[in-house]
């Protein structure tokens, strides 16, 4: 009961009395529905069935924050991955898609439910989703078409479980997609992409809580564009996910799951710290190889990726960048500061030993 009390005077301190009372309506409605629903013993069945199937393995978890552009999430590809989110505007620079999926928030999947239907499930072993958020809005076949590869979620209690298909969102996707890893059995889990900063974007604020980005200048996330104009966001209370966090970390200690963030920088320090390098046993010459696999290349004695492409430009400066070049290699410094500007021209593959390898969206290579 304390769980509710506590959220009850967030939402009160931090969204008013009006958006506190809208949303009881709401809650209440659920509460309702769900007297009257009957049991979907199949999903529970399935549920049992994935119970520690995974156990013994480790497992990446994505967050979506800026750092992904740092990190070079190529060398994941033989490893369990659980992406979230608008994770799908990534798939086009990889060439792995993610083992498990998740996506809870209301707004979100309002707003992306006809791309997350026909580009991401279609490409994920798993996808895990709310059957009726606590806001009362219906994502089972309203929004999200039923298929043998979605487990469906009782979000309806702010609290943490291992009693699957229960548990809370406590705050953020990410806090969810740790109860579901845990459940299916992984007891070593590293986080990326958390990074736990937020600036400031274009909004039209509806309220307090409910913010619509005006322009497709996201700076929170990998890409501007997720976010972007007209997508609707809850406002991020970073203070109350650091302290769900730390709630987390006990809960999952008491269970023995190892919790660890690799995110490249950030300001989440609740979990252990892990060098993402360092997770795996890789050379320069190693990754290398392991990035043109993405182009179907086979490596051959060069360390130099400009000897594998042709109409290679490389740059050194911002000013020396020219829309009409086909392919161009810069270091990473640079290309960061350049994705946010050129990513519906260019197609950014990287990091890879410190660069960056940008590709014309018309450039068939």
């Amino acid at each position: 009961m304390n769980k509710y009390f506590k959220k009850a005077k967030n939402i009160l301190s931090n969204d008013g009395l009006e958006v506190f009372i809208n949303r009881s309506i709401r809650y209440s409605i659920v509460k309702l529905k769900r007297i009257s629903q009957k049991k979907d013993r199949n999903n529970i069945s399935r549920f049992e069935e994935l119970k520690g199937k995974y156990k013994g393995n480790r497992v990446f978890l994505l967050g979506n924050g800026p750092s992904l552009n740092r990190t070079p999430l190529h060398l994941l590809k033989n490893e369990y991955k659980m992406c979230c989110n608008r994770f799908n505007l990534f798939f086009e620079r990889l060439d792995w898609f993610p083992d498990f999926y998740i996506a809870i928030d209301d707004l979100f999947i309002k707003d992306a439910y006809k791309e997350i239907n026909t580009d991401v499930i279609p490409n994920v072993t798993l996808s895990f989703f709310p059957d009726i958020h606590p806001s009362n809005v219906e994502i089972k076949n309203k929004l999200i078409i039923d298929r043998e590869n979605i487990l469906w979620l009782n979000t309806d209690k702010p609290e943490f479980s291992l009693n699957l298909p229960k548990c809370g969102i406590n705050k953020t996707v990410i806090n969810v997609g740790l109860q579901v890893l845990a459940f299916i059995g992984f007891d070593e889990i590293y986080l990326l992409g958390m990074d736990m900063t937020f600036r400031e974007q274009s909004v039209q604020k509806m309220n307090s809580r409910n913010w619509i980005a005006e322009k497709d200048d996201d700076p929170n996330h990998f890409d501007p564009r997720y976010f972007g104009k007209g997508r609707s966001y809850h406002n991020p209370t970073v203070h109350e996910m650091i302290d769900v966090f730390k709630e987390g970390k006990k809960f999952f200690k008491k269970h023995n799951v190892k919790i660890y963030n690799a995110t490249i920088g950030g300001k989440l320090e609740v979990f252990p710290r892990k060098n993402f390098r360092d997770l795996f046993a890789l050379n320069k010459e190693d990754e290398l190889s392991i990035f043109l696999k993405k182009f179907n290349i086979s490596k051959g004695r060069s360390n130099q990726i400009i000897n594998y492409f042709e109409d290679i430009k490389i740059i050194n400066f911002e000013n020396e960048w020219n829309n009409t070049y086909k392919m161009i290699l810069c270091d990473l410094e640079l290309a960061i500061n350049m994705i946010p500007k050129v990513i519906k021209n260019f197609i950014p593959f990287g990091p890879f030993i410190g660069q960056y390898l940008f590709i014309k969206r018309d450039n068939k290579i």
